[in-house]
């Protein structure tokens, strides 16, 4: 279930970021960045918990 989760996760963030790169204002750009980036980063995070 946690795997999945983490796979989802991955997905959903790439899927953001590669809409940021069809933005057409910067603040937009940057702010769909940030948020699929996070979204990569805690699904790494859930896979490998401390």
């Amino acid at each position: 279930m946690q795997i999945i989760l983490s796979i989802l996760m991955f997905i959903v963030g790439i899927a953001i970021m590669t809409i940021s790169f069809k933005a057409k204002r910067e603040l937009i750009y940057y702010l769909t960045l940030s948020i699929g980036t996070i979204v990569f980063f805690a699904g790494i995070f859930v896979i490998f918990p401390k």
